[in-house]
């Protein structure tokens, strides 16, 4: 018979199925810290648990090495697996992030996977194989130097996996030193028999005690479980505070996982289940700005709209979760509803926009009614009204500062006979074109004017009468200029009279009189000049 049903076996076998049977109801259990690990490692221990119960059954050398070999693998995963649940359980597992560190726990279980399956050809594992007691089908395994390193190994992986829990114990009080305890006490039956397997010290020679004592240690865990709610910190206040409120709830750990979220969170969120065990980093995929206030080390609060259709925009406070020490250990997020509030915002900042609309249309309007009031139509520039508003105020402004202002009177020469000659529409055209070289040909703080029929008149402040002078024959020679490229045979010229304040008058009668005058005397000199006013009287007028 190649099989043979042992007490040994049955209680190795019962372990795995008791292991089995805490990775069911932790699986049925809300997130906890090291939850996504957890299983994983009862797993391990049932596989290290089964085929040591497979092995202890086999009656045949070759089978009982094969078993062996094959609970290593159990054996290898279990150290590692436990030191990565005391790590994040006690929230210690910063370095953990790091993939070099990752590597560098599982390398030496790689390696001991690999010398157990390849024992029987080095026998660094395994030097020989003994008959075990007399009556029984166990065989004593005689070890050899790499089973020495190992067993250094996975202890040095366990303990300081314990190391981890007991500075929890001491950080925490209440339920969380509860269950660092649980975990540390569950811990503490594989490893003494562990410390006496390897010290030759058996009850059984030949049997291998850590699978068996892992028995004790399911059954520590399923009272943790039962007792001390070691996977269930959720309490009634909690069913009464964050299930039932209308506000969506979210728990987030420092790897930024879901770790809790209430049936208004998975509604809002538009989630087809729960939340718990997510990434924030998917579960906020459409919303950017509330995936980084949940990732920051600080307090936010942010306003944002979750859906169009029906339209839901929450209000969203972030609350980092810190450790004792100050170390951030998740965040807290509440988002409430206040879609009533923003519709009733949204309405009074679209009537306000719609208000500023109407304020602007009519500014518009106003604008152009003045515009239109101070323009003249034929040639864009300013009219009268607007040379007798502007003229004394430029005049005041140069008499408060102390500085000058020059007005060019310009007139079109021979005006009358075009236009009686070649028509009242190749008059408007010549008056237009001169406005636009006027308007072109000034800087943004002068006045183009229209004076009167042909007449048109400069207001230039800051200008002294030379300068004023040298622009008004540049002006003339632009506009001959444009009416050559107008295609105006023999066209009009233009004449024109500078006067200056204070130089040659000190009011605005006073400058226009001035410089109406030179510009007769401009004509009189035989027209297409610019002439300056003078300082004494002025010269009698050409009739």
């Amino acid at each position: 018979m190649t099989w043979v049903l042992t007490p040994a076996a049955l209680g190795l076998w019962s372990t795995a199925i008791l292991a089995l049977v805490v990775v069911w109801i932790v699986l049925r259990h809300d997130a906890f810290p090291g939850s996504r690990v957890f299983p994983y490692l009862m797993l391990a221990i049932a596989e290290w648990a089964l085929f040591s119960g497979l092995e202890a059954a086999s009656t045949h050398v070759a089978v009982k090495v094969l078993m062996s070999q094959l609970e290593y693998v159990g054996m290898a995963a279990t150290p590692v697996l436990f030191l990565i649940f005391a790590a994040r359980h006690s929230g210690y597992d910063r370095w953990l992030r790091r993939p070099g560190w990752r590597i560098a726990l599982w390398l030496p279980a790689l390696v001991t996977i690999a010398v157990a399956a390849t024992s029987n050809q080095h026998r660094w594992l395994w030097t020989n194989y003994l008959p075990g007691p007399q009556g029984s089908n166990a065989i004593i395994y005689v070890h050899g130097p790499a089973y020495y390193g190992i067993a250094a190994e996975v202890y040095a992986f366990i303990l300081a996996g314990c190391v981890l829990v007991a500075r929890s114990a001491f950080r925490h009080s209440g339920a969380r030193r509860r269950q660092a305890v649980t975990i540390l006490l569950a811990s503490a039956f594989p490893l003494t028999a562990g410390l006496l397997y390897v010290a030759d010290v058996n009850i059984i020679p030949g049997l291998d005690l850590i699978p068996v004592s892992f028995f004790t240690t399911g059954l520590v865990f399923l009272v943790g479980i039962g007792l001390f709610r070691m996977f269930d910190l959720v309490s009634a206040a909690r069913n009464a505070l964050i299930e039932q409120t209308t506000d969506a709830v979210l728990v987030t750990d420092v790897d930024g996982l879901v770790v809790d979220a209430n049936p208004t969170a998975v509604h809002w969120l538009g989630a087809d289940s729960s939340l718990v065990g997510q990434r924030i980093a998917a579960v906020f995929a459409a919303w950017p700005k509330l995936r980084s206030a949940c990732l920051a080390e600080q307090t936010d609060h942010i306003e944002l709209t979750l859906r169009e259709e029906p339209l839901l925009h929450v209000d969203i406070h972030v609350t980092p979760l810190r450790e004792p020490e100050g170390r951030k250990a998740g965040c807290f997020v509440v988002l409430r509803d206040i879609t009533e509030r923003y519709q009733n915002e949204v309405t009074l900042q679209q009537a306000n926009d719609q208000l500023k609309r109407h304020v602007r249309e009519i500014e518009g309007l106003q604008s152009e009614l003045r515009d239109q009031a101070i323009r003249d139509g034929l040639t864009g520039l300013f009219n009268r009204r607007y040379l007798d508003e502007i003229l004394p105020r430029e005049l005041g402004r140069a008499a408060h500062e102390g500085g000058v202002l020059s007005v060019v009177m310009i007139d079109i020469d021979h005006f009358k006979e075009t236009n009686d000659t070649r028509g009242h529409r190749e008059g408007d055209r010549l008056l237009s074109l001169l406005g636009q070289v006027l308007r072109s040909g000034t800087r943004p703080g002068d006045a183009a004017c229209r004076y009167g029929g042909e007449e048109f008149l400069l207001i230039l402040p800051g200008a002294t009468p030379e300068v004023a002078r040298d622009r008004m024959n540049t002006l003339r020679t632009e506009y001959a200029a444009r009416l050559h490229a107008e295609g105006f045979e023999s066209p009009p010229t233009l004449s024109a009279g500078v006067a200056a304040f204070p130089t040659h008058a000190q009011s605005d009668d006073g400058l226009l009189r001035a410089a109406d005058t030179a510009l007769y005397r401009a004509k009189a000199e035989g027209r297409d000049r610019v002439c300056m006013a003078t300082a004494g009287p002025a010269n009698a007028a050409p009739s």
